[in-house]
């Protein structure tokens, strides 16, 4: 199926040369779209580019580029897209503004989400259909959510940090006071305040919004990110059982996770410390099997958090210190953590540093 789609695409784009009628703006921006869908981003691309040829001032089309760009990896030429569409329609259309606030950094991203806001609020005032707007405000919300997050991070050095993250919280909460997310990074807050219980409360106020729900419909509940952030406040907050119970829905989900099993692996080291002889030792070998997944899923991935790694590697050693391997396991351990990291040193060479080999 793929494949014909795939030819389908490539005889649009050779319509033109082959003198057959060009298509439509619509047809390329439905065919693109529709490549996209099937994961088929280079030949997208091809269809996409072809509409931006045809009418370089579609911003849809632009958009259209811009976002495939970025799933290819190619940062610098959609946020070229992204701000040629701020320069033909700088009042409508949030999107652009909310992509290029997650691509940029400090005062600059939080400058890009408060334009997406204006656009969305523009929106919202047109807007008739109840469920339509409360998408829009849904959208609002998470927007200050990411400024506030954005003074929790790069800006938190900032004399009004603080004052920020509570304003911008404070009109999430009255746009959309049902949105998890607000609560979970309301919770952040707290933290960085050194006001736990605080955080607990509102860290149970998000999970009530959207705990019990159908798991099959992940639309009704945070994403997988926003999950596994909520693993990591739980666990700051001494919280493991909880942390567990949501790694255990999130592994169902998605099993091949890197973060995942190094916060499992994390989760029973914690235990761990909290345990007697029998426990602890149990605890310790499901934290050094975890960790070990996480090392292994790395290697086969490209993944960039070279710090969690060493990490994951370091506890690796100290449970083995503590508890060594049956000595019939070692040398079978040891080789599988060493072709992890041969195989992630070579898929860091480039073809380039291989001819000079």
């Amino acid at each position: 199926m793929g494949s014909r789609r795939a030819k389908n695409a490539k005889r649009t784009v050779k319509q033109v040369e082959q003198g057959k009628p060009e298509p439509t703006m619509d047809q390329l921006l439905a065919k693109a779209q529709e490549l996209m869908d099937d994961n088929n981003y280079e030949t997208a691309l091809q269809v996409v580019t072809q509409a931006v040829n045809q009418d370089s001032n579609n911003t849809q089309a632009l958009l259209l580029a811009a976002i495939l760009q970025l799933e290819m990896g190619n940062i610098e030429p959609a946020i070229n897209c992204l701000l040629r569409c701020t320069e033909i329609s700088p009042d409508r259309g949030f999107e652009k503004y909310m992509y290029l606030g997650q691509f940029t950094v400090e005062l600059e991203s939080v400058r890009y989400y408060q334009l997406g806001i204006d656009a969305l609020q523009r929106d919202l005032e047109e807007v008739k259909d109840l469920e339509q707007a409360a998408v829009l405000k849904r959208k609002m919300a998470e927007a200050y959510v990411a400024m506030t997050e954005v003074y929790l991070t790069d800006c938190c050095f900032e004399n009004d940090a603080e004052k920020r993250c509570e304003e911008y919280l404070e009109r999430a909460n009255q746009i959309d006071p049902a949105c998890p997310e607000v609560y979970q990074t309301m919770a952040s807050v707290r933290l960085s305040q050194n006001r736990p219980d605080d955080a607990r409360e509102c860290l149970a106020k998000s999970m009530s919004l959207w705990a019990g729900r159908d798991s099959a419909d992940l639309s009704q509940i945070p994403s997988y990110e926003n999950r596994l952030a909520l693993v990591r406040l739980l666990l700051e907050l001494d919280d493991k059982e909880q942390a567990l119970s949501i790694m255990e829905n999130l592994q169902k989900e998605d099993d091949e996770n890197v973060d995942l099993w190094y916060l499992y692996g994390w989760t029973y080291h914690l235990q761990s410390e909290e345990s007697d002889a029998d426990e602890k030792a149990e605890l310790l070998d499901s934290a050094r099997e975890c960790f070990k997944q996480t090392i292994r899923l790395a290697a086969m991935q490209d993944f960039e958090n070279d710090g969690l790694i060493d990490h994951a590697r370091e506890l690796v050693a100290a449970i083995d210190a503590i508890r060594p391997l049956p000595s019939n396991n070692d040398k079978q351990d040891s080789d599988e953590l060493a072709n992890s990291e041969v195989e992630a040193e070579w898929e860091d060479l480039s073809d380039d540093d291989i001819e000079m080999q």
